[in-house]
């Protein structure tokens, strides 16, 4: 298991087990092509799907922040405690994403060099 599906994993594990807090919809894992087999058109959707995936991770992050804000006075330290645990694990799968994504696209500029 690659660690960004173990982070998922982990991830959608603490949004099952918080439903009071489980409104916002986590980003779904994107596929990041070999840099040493990957065409100039495949690596460039890959740019684009990282874009779009951290821009979804940061729409995740803002929905996590509004509902730990809703819950006022009312929320406890458990709540609190999911709450930095989804929010850490998203920006270790973005941090994952965006390694694998600058690893390979390296080894394409290395593969592909003039």
């Amino acid at each position: 298991m690659t660690r960004s599906t173990a982070i998922l994993l982990s991830a959608l594990a603490m949004i099952a087990l918080q439903p009071a807090m489980a409104a916002c919809e986590y980003p779904g894992e994107i596929t990041i092509p070999s840099g040493a087999s990957a065409t100039e058109a495949e690596m460039k959707a890959a740019n684009q799907a990282v874009k779009q995936y951290m821009a979804a991770v940061e729409s995740y992050l803002a929905c996590l922040d509004e509902e730990e804000k809703a819950l006022g006075d009312t929320v406890t330290e458990e709540q609190k405690k999911v709450h930095t645990q989804r929010h850490n694990a998203a920006v270790d799968a973005l941090n994952a994403v965006a390694g694998r994504y600058n690893e390979q696209l390296q080894i394409y500029k290395k593969k592909n060099a003039p």
